[in-house]
């Protein structure tokens, strides 16, 4: 088994020889930053063959978890306390907000799906750009506003 050091150091190289040939504008550090990159690959113990496809998997696998915390909340299992008690939280409007979230990371979701049967560098590069720009142009800000709504009913329990 690889060391750490060598797997970071082989991550490093490979994903900016991808980038330069895919020209993707997405740097390492803004994946690590939004997606946990490196500890992905450090958990994998070595760097997946087919780089774009496994970091694509990670932002799917990243926003699809979102989608269904949200899913939680705009319709909770009525056998779960935790899910009810969240939604109770927020009103129909804040839901419907919720529910325009959960679409685009649908499409995201979905799309990802495609690239798997497409197999094609270009658009998975396409991809690792659009899901930064989403995250970074919005979606954070928003999940975070959730969040803290529900952490704040938390707190006060």
């Amino acid at each position: 088994m690889i060391n750490r050091k060598e797997i970071l150091n082989d991550l490093e190289k490979r994903y900016e020889k991808l980038r330069e040939e895919n020209k993707i504008k997405t740097n390492l550090e803004d994946l690590e930053r939004i997606f946990y990159i490196k500890d992905m690959f450090l958990k994998d113990g070595f760097v997946a063959e087919r780089l774009s496809r496994r970091i694509c998997h990670r932002i799917s696998e990243t926003f699809m978890d979102w989608n269904g915390y949200l899913h939680s909340i705009v319709m909770p299992n009525p056998q779960n306390m935790l899910n009810m008690m969240e939604s109770k939280v927020f009103s129909q409007d804040e839901k419907k907000e919720m529910m325009e979230l959960m679409k685009k990371l649908m499409e995201l979701g979905s799309r990802n799906s495609v690239l798997v049967l497409r197999n094609d560098d270009t658009e998975e590069a396409k991809f690792i750009d659009e899901s930064v720009k989403f995250w970074d142009g919005g979606f954070k800000n928003e999940i975070i506003k959730i969040m803290k709504k529900v952490n704040s009913e938390w707190a006060k329990k």
